[in-house]
C-alpha cells in the first residue's frame, strides 16, 4: 500500500505549471511536496499525475516519488494565500519536491543522454503526453535539473489526452530531435518492450492505489470521469500495434 500523509503547513503556491501550480506542503512525514489538488486539477488530472508516476518507474525514468495526501480543511481555511481553495474537495497528489531544482534550458539540451531523450519521448507518446514542449525561445517543459545537473521528470496532469495529435507532438515535444529512433529498428524496440510489458503486468497494482474520489464525479461509480481506466489502459496498449512504432 502507498503511503498516505497528512498536511501540516501550506508554504507557498508554486510558479511552475500552467494549467495547474502546485502548492508546495510540508507533510507529517516532515518532508515537503508539490501538491495539485483535486477542486483544481480534478480527478482525471491526478489519476493522470499518479498512473504516469508508477508507468514512468518501470521505464527507469526519474520521476519523483509520490503520495495521497490529505489537507484538513481547516488547513486551508486559515491560509490567506491566493488560491488556496484549489487543494481542497478530497486527497490530493503530492510529488517530493527536489530541492535545489533548476529549469531544464535550451541550452542544457546538449548535455542530456540520448538514451534518456529517447526514453522521454517514448513515454510521452506512450501516455499520450503533450505537456512537454520547448524550443530556443522557451515553452513548458515539465524537466528540471536536480543540484548535480541530473534530469527529473515532473509534471504530467494532462496525460493521456485521446485529442493530442502526432503533428503536434512532433512538431513541439523538447526530445523531437530523437524522432526516427524506433521507425523501422527492431533493436530499439526490443530494449523498451519488456520494459512496456511490464508496465501493463502491473496495472491491477497501479490502479489499487487510486482513491476513489479521483475516479468517480461524487463518488457515484456510474459517473467516472473521462478518459475511464478502461480507456487508459487502451491508450497504454497502442505500443502492442506496428503502427505506434512507426510514429516514433
Amino acid at each position: 500500500m502507498l503511503k498516505r500523509i497528512t498536511a501540516r503547513e501550506i508554504i507557498r503556491q508554486s510558479q511552475q505549471g500552467i494549467s495547474v501550480q502546485p502548492f508546495l506542503v510540508r507533510a507529517d512525514d516532515n518532508q515537503t511536496y508539490f501538491v495539485k489538488g483535486l477542486s483544481r486539477a480534478l480527478g482525471n488530472g491526478l489519476v493522470s499525475e499518479a498512473l504516469s508516476a508508477e508507468l514512468g518507474k518501470h521505464l527507469g525514468l526519474p520521476i519523483p516519488p509520490w503520495r495521497i495526501m490529505d489537507i484538513p480543511q481547516s488547513l486551508i481555511d486559515f491560509s490567506v494565500m491566493d488560491g488556496v481553495s484549489d487543494l481542497s474537495g478530497g486527497p490530493a497528489f503530492a510529488s517530493l519536491q527536489v530541492e535545489n531544482a533548476s529549469d531544464l534550458m535550451w541550452a542544457n539540451l546538449s548535455s542530456l543522454a540520448p538514451d534518456l531523450k529517447k526514453t522521454v519521448l517514448l513515454f510521452d507518446w506512450w501516455i499520450l503526453n503533450g505537456d512537454r514542449g520547448l524550443g530556443e525561445i522557451g515553452g513548458n517543459v515539465n524537466l528540471i535539473l536536480d543540484p548535480r545537473g541530473e534530469l527529473v521528470v515532473i509534471d504530467h496532469n494532462v496525460a493521456f489526452d485521446p485529442h493530442l495529435s502526432l503533428d503536434e507532438f512532433r512538431r513541439y515535444h523538447v526530445f523531437r530531435d530523437q524522432l526516427g529512433s524506433f521507425d523501422g529498428n527492431l533493436l530499439a524496440r526490443l530494449d523498451y518492450l519488456p520494459l512496456l510489458d511490464a508496465a501493463l503486468a502491473d496495472w491491477s497494482r497501479i490502479i489499487s492505489l487510486l482513491p476513489e474520489e479521483w475516479l468517480f464525479r461524487n463518488h457515484d461509480p456510474d459517473d467516472e470521469y473521462e478518459p475511464t481506466l478502461q480507456q487508459r489502459l487502451q491508450i497504454l496498449e497502442r505500443f502492442k500495434d506496428e503502427q505506434f512504432w512507426g510514429q516514433l
